[in-house]
């Protein structure tokens, strides 16, 4: 059983040893109501799959945020304004069943490993970029959490030294400029100081609404401002993954997420930018889009799970 829960979606299947959804779910996380009010939800939730699917041997949890993996709790999630959750503990309690739980970003890489883009392969990087720009990395078959749990957070990599504030506290992390709430923090800036751009009506006024597809549909059209942000998003972007690639190696490099589905050209550029950017041996590696979708964190999670029943996660 795996599930992906986030800050505006809740998603949860049966998963087959190979990989297939079964009675796939989707419905409202809606944070708001607070930890308890989304918990006794997603308990009613996997109770129902969990009776319609007896068989069914743990469940995986694909959460957002820092996870303290020994015992399932939810360190720390801003999307979810969760602090200190005791996710794994509420979710074995109620279930009467094994429960894994990890960071979505990591569960999706895992996902794209051993069923979509990098199945076959021993190694693989996985880039989303959505609203934040996450990643995850398989090595020798195993994935890689670093030592104190923080590896992946390609976001937060500094790409312009004393560059625009990020609410992590720090100065110029690629996720500024490349992500879509980046994008729509620029444009709100934009907006304030009166720039005249296509975007303001496009918007409504209201940066919120800003997706990437408007930046780079009005950039398409000549907007001076889109331009600027298209142009830095795929410099930048390109940047930390080229890095990325040249320190590790890896057999394949997926890169997906809600920003790169709805730009298809995003993808393009980059790949295309990390050759160049890349050592000569770097360059052998495979760039797939990722394969799995908004489900990747779903099945990377029973995956998981499934793995951690084994002893082998």
């Amino acid at each position: 059983m795996g599930v992906d829960l986030g800050g505006t979606h809740l998603r949860a299947a049966a998963v087959g040893d190979d990989g297939r959804l079964e009675s796939p779910v989707e419905a409202p996380t809606d944070a708001r109501r607070g930890a308890s009010a989304v918990l006794d939800s997603l308990e009613r939730l996997l109770r129902d799959l969990l009776a319609r699917h007896p068989d069914a041997r743990a469940v995986g949890v694909a959460c957002a945020g820092q996870i303290d993996r020994s015992t399932g709790t939810v360190v720390y999630a801003p999307n979810l304004d969760w602090r200190e959750v005791p996710l794994g503990a509420r979710l074995r309690a109620a279930l009467a069943a094994p429960v894994a739980v990890e960071n979505d970003v990591r569960a999706a890489a895992w996902g794209e490993f051993r069923f979509g883009a990098g199945a076959g392969a021993q190694s693989l990087l996985a880039v989303f970029v959505g609203t934040g720009v996450g990643s995850g990395a398989v090595l020798a078959g195993a994935l890689w959490r670093g030592a104190h749990n923080g590896a992946g957070e390609i976001g937060h990599t500094q790409v312009v030294p004393d560059g625009l504030p990020c609410p992590c506290g720090r100065l110029g992390c690629m996720e500024q400029y490349a992500s879509g709430s980046g994008l729509q923090r620029r444009l709100g800036r934009a907006l304030a100081a009166r720039a005249p751009t296509a975007l303001r009506e496009a918007t409504g006024g209201d940066p919120a609404r800003l997706t990437a597809a408007m930046v780079w549909r009005a950039a398409a059209e000549g907007d001076r401002l889109a331009r600027e942000l298209q142009a830095e998003a795929e410099r930048y972007l390109t940047l930390a993954v080229a890095n990325y690639v040249t320190l590790v190696d890896p057999e394949v490099l997926v890169l997906g997420g809600g920003v790169v589905e709805t730009v298809p050209a995003l993808f393009d550029v980059v790949a295309a930018g990390v050759r160049r950017a890349t050592t000569e041996l770097a360059r052998a590696v495979r760039i797939e889009r990722a394969r799995l979708g908004r489900w990747a964190g779903v099945v990377g999670a029973a995956a998981l799970a499934a793995g951690a029943l084994a002893g082998d996660a």
